[in-house]
């Protein structure tokens, strides 16, 4: 790596033994003695900018600027609602137990520091109260340093001074476990009885996400029973979609890419020499799904004052798996 001795640099004067010492950019140049190494520009440049804008934010050269240096050009701030699910679903579809944690995070390439303002669907409710309640409701709230939470719109704004090209968490949640849980996909499973040698697993995994929406990666993880020679498979939904079997530790893995919200997928997986009346108990889901979040949280507004021109916003959503365990009979 060409910049690993100026990296080395700036990491030995910024911390010692775990305790921030210099931090910023006037203090750090006087103790910094090697140069940047530009790297070669590459004109591929990505037209959706991944979580934080990373590949907009970030290109090729940005290389040729110091690392120390803030870019008082850039006009682009990042709004991302990020959800992780862990869940143990029955056969059938229904959950046994679920939980979600999320968090709302910023992060602001803009000259000075505005204040950022943002205006939710929903109050983040960690008490219940009398009479019909819309909000969603959380077990734990935990608001980012410098955050305000105003008493505007019933509570559901939430004010922090931003700070150029620094990731800013504006708060963290966990939903409660008397909240309706809609996990963003389904799957029901049957086995049958093909030969008396060979039965056939059916899998149909439905999207609960709604149109826009879609999972860039679903996979599903299972083990064929013991005496599993091989598997045979076609599938149905969409286009790519792939069954892979590992004779080794008898492993089933069936990945669905670019799966759109609203749509399902089927796989038949025909178990060789697995028995006649074998069946696949459990398996796990991993899943990855944008524009989307279990909870319904939504950023109604983004305001920044003073207002910034020619500003470049994105407000994204993002759900991720953390252990999705399935009962298949």
């Amino acid at each position: 790596m060409a910049n690993t001795t100026l990296i080395t640099e700036v990491v030995q004067e910024t911390m010692n033994g775990g305790i921030l010492q210099l931090q910023t950019a006037d203090k750090l140049q006087s103790h910094i003695y090697s140069s940047v190494v530009a790297a070669k520009e590459s004109s591929a440049v990505s037209a959706a900018p991944g979580l934080f804008g990373l590949e907009k934010s970030a290109p090729s050269t940005a290389a040729q600027q110091s690392a120390l240096a803030v870019d008082t050009g850039k006009r682009e701030l990042y709004v991302d609602v990020v959800e992780k699910v862990w869940a143990s679903v029955a056969s059938g579809g229904t959950v046994i137990r679920a939980e979600v944690t999320g968090s709302i995070l910023a992060r602001c390439f803009l000259p000075g520091n505005p204040n950022l303002t943002l205006t939710l669907n929903t109050q983040l409710l960690t008490t219940s109260q009398e009479g019909f309640n819309t909000g969603t409701r959380m077990s734990e709230v935990e608001f980012g340093s410098g955050v305000d939470v105003g008493s505007g719109d019933g509570g559901r704004q939430l004010s922090v001074m931003t700070l150029p090209g620094q990731e800013m968490n504006i708060v963290r949640y966990t939903l409660s476990p008397d909240h309706p849980h809609l996990l963003p996909f389904t799957i029901t499973a049957s086995s049958h009885s093909l030969t008396p040698s060979d039965s056939e697993l059916r899998l149909k995994l439905t999207s609960n996400t709604g149109m826009g929406t879609v999972a860039p990666q679903v996979t599903f993880r299972t083990v064929a029973p013991a005496t599993t020679a091989a598997v045979m498979s076609r599938t149905s939904g969409p286009r790519d979609q792939a069954v892979h079997f590992s004779p080794d530790n008898k492993a089933i893995t069936w990945t669905i890419s670019q799966f759109p919200g609203g749509s399902y997928a089927q796989a038949f997986i025909r178990l060789v020499d697995s028995g006649g009346n074998a069946v696949v108990e459990s398996g796990e889901l991993e899943f990855e799904v944008s524009r989307w979040v279990c909870s319904g949280v939504r950023v109604e507004s983004v305001k920044l004052t003073p207002s910034v021109n020619n500003l470049n916003k994105w407000v994204r959503y993002l759900t991720t798996s953390d252990s999705v365990s399935l009962r298949l009979t």
